[in-house]
């Protein structure tokens, strides 16, 4: 006992000391400044599953791994037209990394991160099931979004046809998805934590966890370009590692995740983080390699009609995580 504890403390010892070392080396100044590659980095949501991004900042993971960079929120459908169109290098966000490449667009991922739904359903109390949501509304956030796929997923699991037996309203973002619940203009909707902490105060009860039915698809994912992989091959790898370390950390220390995500949520409520923690812990992969199976399910319900022709592996490069993994970083994170 007395040993793990030691271990425990030894651990933070050594990350706060690269906190120290890293936030020298960010600074502006110096030649070690100048000459670090540099990368812009966006997420599309405000949510548990872009904790490793927070925690890359906030532990100096990037400048550790030789990175000077920047992070940007911007939400759902907008952070991958900003990798698209230049403005971001590469980021977090969900199966729209496929929306648009199935547009032309030479997007892909080159890391996984969650690989299945996570969200639960809540709505109107007077909604026992998800059949009573027949002849209703459903909000979901934007269309092509995955609170949208997810939505029509389900709905089809319990024997509703999406646009026809049930109405899907698009709110725009997260909290107007609860307002619009909330204010009876729909009778349910697709949410995760801490969002559904705010949806029970607002009196809104659960009718499905829809993470327990284990959906494979793309929920979040690391999407840059071709571009990007062809001209700067390092600093992937360079921003790859700091992702990997940060996903280490969150699998094994929740009271250092607990401090990032309390930040960029702006919440210190305990109740709200291990809500969080235990929405999206369990998601988070040890080796965040993408699979084919997430990739399908994502092309199986695309609005485009290329989906269906399109081929699962085109739309993601496993080789970086891979390299890594055989370099023997990632057990030497579970080592310490």
């Amino acid at each position: 006992m007395k040993r793990k504890l030691a271990r425990k403390t030894a651990n933070r010892l050594m990350r706060a000391v690269w906190i120290i070392l890293a936030l020298q080396i960010s600074q502006p100044h110096g030649a070690a400044a100048g000459d670090a590659p540099s990368v812009r980095i966006v997420y599309n949501a405000l949510g548990g599953s872009m904790a490793p991004l927070w925690l890359g900042q906030e532990l100096g993971l990037f400048a550790k791994h030789g990175l000077q960079h920047s992070l940007n929120y911007l939400a759902a459908t907008t952070a991958v037209q900003a990798i698209v169109a230049g403005s971001e290098d590469i980021g977090m966000v969900g199966n729209q990394c496929i929306d648009v490449a199935l547009e032309g667009a030479d997007t892909i991922y080159v890391a996984g991160n969650i690989n299945r739904f996570v969200f639960h359903l809540y709505g109107d109390p007077a909604i026992k099931s998800v059949q009573d949501l027949k002849g209703k509304t459903v909000a979901a956030t934007q269309a092509a979004a995955s609170t949208d796929y997810a939505t029509r997923i389900v709905l089809r699991r319990y024997g509703l046809v999406p646009d026809k037996d049930v109405k899907i309203l698009f709110t725009g973002n997260m909290p107007a998805l609860v307002t619009t619940v909330k204010s009876g203009n729909a009778a349910a909707g697709l949410m995760s934590a801490p969002t559904t902490i705010q949806a029970l105060e607002l009196g809104l009860k659960p009718i499905l966890n829809v993470t327990e039915l284990n959906i494979p698809f793309v929920f979040v994912g690391i999407c840059t370009t071709r571009k990007m992989i062809q001209q700067k091959p390092d600093h992937i790898s360079r921003f790859l590692r700091a992702y990997i370390e940060a996903l280490a950390i969150i699998r094994t220390d929740r009271e250092t995740t607990f401090k990032a995500m309390g930040k960029f949520l702006k919440t210190d409520n305990r109740q709200t983080l291990e809500s969080i923690y235990d929405d999206y812990g369990s998601a988070y992969q040890r080796v965040p390699l993408m699979t084919k199976q997430e990739v399908q399910a994502v092309l199986e319900v695309v609005k485009s009609p290329r989906g269906v022709q399109a081929k699962p592996e085109v739309f993601y490069d496993n080789s970086f995580v891979q390299k890594i993994e055989a370099s023997g970083f990632i057990n030497s994170l579970y080592a310490r």
